[in-house]
C-alpha cells in the first residue's frame, strides 16, 4: 500500500510539471504534442483475438471484431540551436480493447508472459493485454557544425536513409524500436555525402530461428554509404551492410581474462548503386549487390530445415549470391512514357536488415493480396483441425508488394494493407507503357518471371529429401504463398499481364472512373526427373493389389540411400462405405502428378466522388476467376495443406470513405466477398465420406465426399460456397 501511493504522488507531480509550459535551458519551448488512433473491426468470421486482421505469430491472436483505442504523447525540444531531442510514449495497441475496461480483462488475473494472449485473456499483467502506455523511443540529434559530419543521430530511427536491399526502412509497427547511432556529413560542397550506422540488431528477429541467440547485447548491424552526385547527368553510390550475430563461447571457463566469443551468424553486403539522366527524356538507374552469409549451427541456429515445414529467416549454412535490377525510363515518346525494368535475384542473396515491408523493390504489380496462403479459403495447413483462415477468404486489398528477403513481415496488419511477398530467387523483365491524354490515364505492364530456385531436390541430390538448408515456410502450392521462396522441386515460370485505367469526368466535383483486367498465367512442373520418382515402375499395379513398396533411389552411395518415398510414400488399399475398393489416394508414378498450372483473371471497376469538401468515397467490384491445377492426390500440396486444384472464383465489393472535420480523419473500409470453389483432384483413388468425427473436426457435412491424406488430413472434395463480411473504421485525432 505504501508503495502505491508514494508511486501514485510521483505520478501526480510528473503529470502537474508537465501541465505546466516547460522551457529548455536557453528558453525554448518543451512541446507536447499526441494522437488518438481508434479502430473498429467487424467481421463474420467472428474472431476477436486481436485489433488486427492478421499474424502468423503463435499465440498473439488476430481478429475482425473489436474496438481499442492507441494512445501517443510525442515530445520535441531544442535545448540549443546544435542539440534537438524528439522522443514517444504510446501503447500497445495489439489488444487493447475496450471492453478490457482499462486493461483489467481478465476475471482470473492471467500470468503475465504465460501461454497465448488473445483476445486480451491474459489479464492487466501483461503487456499484450494491459493499456499501459510504454517508453517507445527516443531521439537525440546533434548538429555540431564540423566539417566532417553534418548530423548524428543517437537512439530511435527508421533508418529509412539507407537502401531496401541491404538495410531497409523499418516498417511503422517497429518504426521506434530500431535503436543505433547515425552520422550523416557531406564534402566538396555536398556533391559527395556519407550515412554511417551501427544499429543494435532486432534480437526478435534479425538471426536464423527469427532470433539472435542467448547473448543479444553485443549484436549488431553496420552500414556505410557514400553518394556522389557528379553533376546532374550522373550519380552513383557505394553501399555497404554488415551483420554480426555473436555468443558467449561456452567452451572458454576461465572468467579471469574475460570470456571469449563466438560467431552464431554473420552476413555482409556490398554494393553499388548509379544514375545516368542524359536529358529530361531518358533516366537509366542500376544497381548491383552481392551478398555472403554464414550461419552457424551453435546456440540454435539451425544447420538444416524440415523439407516441407522448415521456417526461417535465413537459408542455413555458408551463402553467396548476387542480385541486380536496371531500370530505364523513356519519356514523351509521342503521348507514352515508358518504363522498363530488368532484374535477377539471387537464390543465396541474403540481406538480414533489407526492407521486410516498407519498400516495394520492383516496378511490376506481382501476385495479388487477395490470396494469401496456400489452402483454398487463404488458410495454411487446414488439413489438420484448428487451422482455419486467418485474414478471411478476402485476402487483403490491391496487388503485393515484392521485398528482397524471405524475412517478409505481414504481421499485425488489416485487410486493407497491401500484401508484402518475397522475391527472392526471381529474374526476368518488365514492359510498362503509360498513356496520357487529357483526363485519360491507360498503362499496360508486362512481365516475365523465370526463377534461379527451378531446380530438383533442392538443388542437392546428395542429402534427403527431408533434409535442406533453405526453410519452406506454407510451401509453394495453391494459389499463394507470400514468404516461400523455396521448394524441393521446381520448374516455374510467370507471366504478368495488366491494363489499368483512369477517367476524370468533370461533373459536379469530378467523378473519377477507374478500372483494371490482370491475366497471371503460372506453370511449374516441379518434378521433372524421372530418377526422382518415389518408386519404381509399376510398383503400384491397381485393381485392388496392394503396392509393392520398391523404392526408387536418386542417391545411392552404399552407405546412404535417399528417395522420396520419405516424403510421397504409398497409398493403402482401401473399401468406402459404398463398397468401392481402391486406392486412398493416387500412387505417385507420373511426373505429371505434381504439375501446376494457373490461368488467373482479375477484373476491376469502379469510381470515387468528393461528396462534401470533407467528404471523399469510392465504391469498388473486383471479381477473381482462377483455374488451378495443382497437382493430384499423389501430390496432394506437400501432405501439409488443402488441396487447391480446381476452379476459384472470388467476388469483392468495397466501399471506402474518407472524412475530416477540423483536426480529425476518419475512414472507413467495408468488404463483402462471396465465391465458390469447385475442387478437382483428378483421379486413381476411391473418395471416401467424412464421419461424424471428422465433420466436426474439419467443419464439413457429415457424409460429404473426401478423402483422407498421408499425415490423416481431411481434404474435402464437396464445392464450396463463401460468404464473408468485414469492416474497417478508424478516428485519428492529432492535438
Amino acid at each position: 500500500m505504501k508503495r502505491m501511493i508514494l508511486t501514485s504522488v510521483a505520478c501526480a507531480l510528473l503529470l502537474g510539471a508537465l501541465a505546466v509550459p516547460s522551457f529548455a535551458a536557453d528558453g525554448q519551448k518543451l512541446t507536447i504534442t499526441g494522437i488518438d488512433y481508434t479502430k473498429w473491426l467487424w467481421g463474420t468470421q467472428r474472431l476477436d483475438g486481436s485489433l488486427y486482421n492478421f499474424t502468423t505469430i503463435p499465440g498473439e491472436g488476430f481478429g475482425d471484431n473489436g474496438q481499442g483505442t492507441e494512445f501517443e504523447m510525442l515530445f520535441h525540444a531544442k535545448p540549443s540551436k546544435k542539440v534537438e531531442v524528439k522522443g514517444r510514449l504510446k501503447a500497445r495497441f495489439t489488444q487493447n480493447f475496450w471492453t478490457n475496461f482499462g486493461g483489467f480483462g481478465n476475471p482470473d488475473g492471467g500470468e503475465p508472459g504465460s501461454g497465448d494472449c488473445t483476445g486480451g485473456d491474459c489479464g492487466e499483467f501483461d503487456p499484450r493485454s494491459a493499456q499501459y502506455v510504454k517508453f517507445r523511443g527516443l531521439t537525440v540529434i546533434l548538429t555540431p557544425g564540423y566539417n566532417w559530419v553534418d548530423t548524428v543521430t543517437i537512439g530511435s530511427n527508421d533508418f529509412g536513409m539507407f537502401d531496401p536491399f541491404t538495410i531497409g526502412k523499418i516498417r511503422y509497427i517497429d518504426r521506434d524500436n530500431a535503436s543505433g547511432l547515425l552520422f550523416q556529413g557531406s564534402f566538396l560542397d555536398r556533391k559527395l555525402t556519407y550515412d554511417f550506422t551501427r544499429i543494435s540488431l532486432p534480437r526478435l528477429w534479425a538471426g536464423p530461428n527469427y532470433s539472435t541467440g542467448e547473448f543479444t547485447t553485443a549484436d549488431a548491424a553496420w552500414g556505410m554509404q557514400w553518394q556522389y552526385t557528379a553533376s546532374p547527368k550522373f550519380d552513383f553510390a557505394l553501399i555497404g551492410q554488415y551483420v554480426r550475430d555473436i555468443e558467449v563461447d561456452p567452451a572458454d571457463l576461465d572468467i579471469d581474462d574475460g570470456r571469449d566469443v563466438r560467431t552464431r551468424f554473420r552476413n555482409s553486403v556490398v554494393g553499388v548503386r548509379f544514375g545516368i539522366h542524359p536529358s529530361t527524356r531518358l533516366d537509366i538507374r542500376g544497381a548491383i549487390y552481392s551478398s555472403s552469409a554464414d550461419s552457424q549451427p551453435i546456440e540454435g541456429a539451425p544447420a538444416a530445415f524440415n523439407g516441407t515445414s522448415g521456417f526461417g529467416p535465413v537459408p542455413a549454412g555458408k551463402l553467396e549470391d548476387e542480385t541486380w535490377r536496371l531500370n530505364v525510363d523513356i519519356n514523351d515518346v509521342g503521348p507514352f512514357n515508358i518504363n522498363l525494368e530488368a532484374f535477377d535475384f539471387g537464390a543465396e542473396y541474403v540481406a538480414m536488415m533489407a526492407a521486410r515491408r516498407e519498400s516495394d523493390v520492383l516496378l511490376t504489380e506481382g501476385h495479388d493480396g487477395a490470396f494469401v496462403f496456400p489452402g483454398p479459403d487463404n488458410a495454411a495447413f487446414s488439413v489438420f483441425p484448428g487451422n482455419a483462415t486467418r485474414i478471411g477468404i478476402g485476402g487483403f486489398q490491391g496487388e503485393a508488394q515484392q521485398v528482397a528477403t524471405v524475412n517478409v513481415d505481414n504481421e499485425f496488419t488489416d485487410f486493407d494493407e497491401p500484401l508484402a511477398e518475397t522475391v527472392i530467387g526471381w529474374k526476368g523483365f518488365t514492359i510498362l507503357p503509360k498513356l496520357a491524354a487529357g483526363d485519360l490515364d491507360l498503362s499496360l505492364e508486362y512481365t516475365y518471371v523465370d526463377y534461379n530456385t527451378n531446380w530438383q531436390a533442392w538443388d542437392d541430390p546428395t542429402r534427403a529429401i527431408g533434409d535442406t538448408q533453405f526453410p519452406n515456410n506454407e510451401s509453394d502450392a495453391g494459389i499463394g504463398s507470400f514468404r516461400n521462396a523455396y521448394a524441393a522441386f521446381q520448374e516455374k515460370e510467370t507471366e504478368f499481364i495488366v491494363l489499368k485505367g483512369k477517367y476524370f469526368v468533370d461533373v459536379g466535383n469530378g467523378l473519377e472512373l477507374f478500372g483494371k483486367i490482370k491475366l497471371i498465367d503460372e506453370t511449374d512442373e516441379r518434378m521433372n526427373d524421372s530418377r526422382f520418382l518415389p518408386y519404381q515402375p509399376g510398383d503400384c499395379p491397381g485393381g485392388g493389389v496392394d503396392c509393392a513398396g520398391n523404392r526408387n533411389f536418386y542417391f545411392d552411395d552404399g552407405s546412404d540411400q535417399f528417395s522420396t518415398a520419405d516424403l510421397y510414400s504409398n497409398p493403402p488399399v482401401i473399401t468406402n462405405a459404398l463398397g468401392e475398393t481402391g486406392y486412398q489416394w493416387a500412387p505417385f508414378d507420373s511426373l505429371d502428378d505434381d504439375d501446376r498450372d494457373m490461368d488467373y483473371r482479375l477484373i476491376q471497376f469502379g469510381g470515387g466522388y468528393q461528396l462534401t469538401d470533407e467528404l471523399w468515397a469510392s465504391l469498388t467490384f473486383e471479381r477473381y476467376d482462377v483455374e488451378l491445377l495443382d497437382g493430384n492426390t499423389a501430390f496432394q500440396a506437400y501432405n501439409l495443406h488443402h488441396m487447391a486444384s480446381g476452379d476459384h472464383v472470388r467476388n469483392k465489393i468495397m466501399l471506402n470513405a474518407r472524412y475530416y472535420i477540423g483536426g480529425a480523419e476518419f475512414g472507413f473500409a467495408y468488404e463483402y466477398n462471396w465465391g465458390d470453389f469447385e475442387p478437382d483432384f483428378g483421379d486413381g483413388f476411391v473418395v471416401q465420406f467424412a464421419d461424424a468425427g471428422t465433420a466436426a473436426g474439419v467443419n464439413v457435412p457429415e457424409g460429404s465426399p473426401g478423402f483422407r491424406n498421408r499425415f490423416g488430413g481431411w481434404n474435402s472434395l464437396a464445392d464450396r460456397d463463401y460468404e464473408q463480411n468485414r469492416l474497417k473504421a478508424f478516428m485519428k485525432v492529432i492535438f
